[in-house]
């Protein structure tokens, strides 16, 4: 926990992730585990079998990469909530973007309606 402290994960951005997922990530990446319990199991390719066991994660774990590798996620609940140093899910930060463009679009739209008389 200190390292990840010293790496200032608070700062990162999250993302939610399901029960089962598998993502594909270069050398050197990072994750650490906010919320959920489970195991993460590494391997050379997409559904490929990994060297070593899978190893349990949780809160607090952080999981560094050496080389590049696919990352099988299986939860032991409803999913992960993982921090990343940079954002990687553009979803899910474009779809705020969306909404707060819409919101502030609609707002100036209607400005000009109030206060007139």
């Amino acid at each position: 926990a200190a390292q990840a402290a010293d790496m200032g994960v608070r700062e990162w951005p999250f993302s939610k992730r399901p029960a089962e997922y598998e993502e594909t990530v270069p050398a050197g990446t990072t994750r650490y585990v906010l919320q959920g319990t489970g195991e993460v199991e590494a391997s050379n390719f997409g559904g490929g079998v990994a060297e070593d066991g899978p190893f349990g994660v949780g809160p607090g774990s952080l999981v560094e990469t050496t080389e590049q590798c696919n990352l099988r996620w299986v939860s032991d609940g409803e999913g992960f909530v993982i921090l990343t140093p940079s954002f990687e899910d553009w979803t899910e930060y474009l779809s705020a973007v969306a909404i707060l463009v819409l919101v502030f679009g609609f707002a100036l739209a209607n400005a000009g309606g109030f206060g007139g008389g």
